[in-house]
């Protein structure tokens, strides 16, 4: 497996997530649902961070098992 790729996709699903639920808050009439799509959002933003660190620390990996 291409890890690279794989966490290339999963960054991709990441936005996804997070553009549907920023969209179900838009369209929410309730401020309580609106803030619950809103903190879905911000968790996909979490999650997308926390995919950008692995990123960079399996390039790291990735190239150490070059040297090798």
């Amino acid at each position: 497996m291409e890890w690279s790729q794989f966490i290339q996709v999963m960054k991709i699903d990441e936005r996804a997530a997070r553009a549907k639920y920023l969209t179900a808050a838009r369209a929410a009439k309730n401020e309580a649902i609106k803030d619950i799509f809103n903190k879905l959002a911000y968790e996909e933003e979490v999650h997308l961070s926390t995919l950008e660190k692995f990123e960079r620390d399996l390039a790291k990996i990735l190239a150490g098992e070059k040297e090798h």
